[in-house]
């Protein structure tokens, strides 16, 4: 019974792991965090089963139609190593000019690879085959081309206060955050002492939440606060701070033990919000205002504990599994790809299946057609294009003039994989860039 109790103590307050380790070069189940969000993103776009009223379908369409949130997941991730990379560079030679480097090679290819298949192949292939027309999908979508070409395709669905109605590359909204994120972000970790940093976080929370209030009460479409970086900086900001507080020796200590029952907590206030007001709801008001602060707050908490407690913990470990770890390896080019895999599985369904087989061949096909681009992606295009970052070196050992060098390693994962890693005093700098994969 004993050995029970002190099991379960461990999984809801563990000793956490010493500050000056605290922080991993490399943390498996983070990239199993960031495999979380994109298997959410799957079930929300490509898992569509009927209500048979079964309770298992009944969970399972629930945390499907809920799978919106895996983005919010990303931000977060996203603003909790992006802020530590920042963070740890700052003051250094180098640290503008390496960050939009290493995160442009990583990022460009991939991305530019598929505008130009979308904007320029593909509309060759119709008109040389006969089916080009104006009113095409694919020709409707290349009307906007350039609003994708400078990664503001986001402001344009905002201005419109609408999705496009073609679908070929709407989720390529939240690409565009993050790039907009990336440009900005680093100038104000420059310019600012983190203290005054944790405070502009806080400040920027507070209005992405007034502001989506306030817009949606004056009759703005939803479509407007979701898609805009400024409405959405609460979810990168709950990750920055998460970053900040986790290098900072008092914090540390005194309040990362708490991680576990915060992450509790947390995730019961979002279920019982939910239960009375529909926060995980797509598209709803509440989902729009409050939801995204909620969510943020939970995810920050998960982080936080992954990013704490000791190996043997049952949250590390689960978030460390083989199939979690292989589709966050993979996660930047599984959601590039997924929604052009999920229409071809969508045709070659046989129309004879019954319509819950047909959902779950249409969600397996797609997940694992997705890969399958993934992983020629990644042979053919991202890493070829990753080793080009030794001429872009972290500037991890040039600290600015009466600075001392603090080697603090930070974990390595962010909603598009970074190969970030800050080298170890035995592994080989440009080690992590065949290694793990990440965005």
């Amino acid at each position: 019974m004993s050995v029970t109790w002190n099991w379960i103590r461990n999984q809801v307050w563990p000793e956490q792991r010493p500050f000056e380790q605290g922080l991993e070069k490399h943390s498996p189940p983070l990239d199993g965090v960031r495999g979380l969000a994109v298997l959410l993103v799957l079930m929300y776009d490509c898992l569509k089963i009927p209500n048979d009223g079964f309770p298992p379908t009944l969970i399972i369409r629930k945390v499907a139609s809920a799978g919106w949130i895996g983005v919010d997941l990303f931000f977060v991730l996203s603003g909790f190593l992006i802020t530590g990379i920042l963070l740890e560079t700052r003051g250094r030679v180098g640290y503008w000019k390496s960050f939009l480097t290493r995160r442009a090679v990583r990022i460009f290819p991939l991305y530019y690879a598929t505008l130009i298949g979308v904007f320029v192949i593909v509309p060759m292939w119709l008109w040389l085959s006969g089916q080009w027309t104006a009113t095409h999908p694919v020709a409707q979508t290349r009307a906007d081309q350039w609003y994708y070409w400078f990664y503001l395709q986001n402001v344009l669905f905002a201005w419109r206060g609408s999705w496009p109605a073609e679908r070929i590359l709407n989720h390529f909204w939240s690409l565009a955050v993050e790039e907009q994120f990336y440009l900005v972000w680093p100038l104000i970790v420059a310019a600012l002492s983190r203290k005054n940093l944790t405070r502009l976080c806080g400040i920027l929370c507070a209005v992405a939440l007034g502001l989506r209030f306030a817009m949606l009460m004056q009759g703005y479409p939803g479509v407007t606060t979701y898609a805009l970086t400024f409405t959405r900086m609460d979810s990168l900001c709950f990750g920055a701070l998460l970053a900040i507080g986790l290098r900072n020796a008092s914090f540390y200590p005194n309040t990362t033990k708490w991680f576990p029952g915060l992450l509790l907590t947390s995730g019961l206030l979002l279920v019982g919000v939910d239960v009375v007001w529909p926060v995980l709801k797509s598209q709803d008001f509440a989902a729009y205002t409050l939801g995204h602060t909620l969510i943020a707050l939970f995810f920050a908490s998960l982080i936080g504990t992954l990013a704490t407690v000791p190996a043997d913990h049952v949250l590390y470990r689960g978030f460390s599994l083989l199939p979690l770890q292989t589709l966050g390896k993979y996660s930047y080019a599984i959601y590039v790809f997924h929604r052009f895999a999920y229409s071809i599985m969508h045709g070659l369904t046989p129309i004879s299946a019954s319509e819950s087989i047909q959902g779950w061949v249409n969600f397996g096909g797609t997940i694992l057609l997705s890969l399958l681009f993934a992983k020629l992606s990644w042979t053919l295009i991202e890493q070829p294009f990753l080793r080009l970052k030794k001429y872009a070196p972290r500037p991890d050992e040039c600290p600015a003039m009466g600075q001392a060098v603090v080697m603090e390693p930070p974990v390595v994962a962010s909603l598009v994989p970074s190969n970030d890693a800050m080298p170890s005093a035995h592994q080989p700098r440009e080690a992590d860039v065949a290694s793990s994969g990440q965005h």
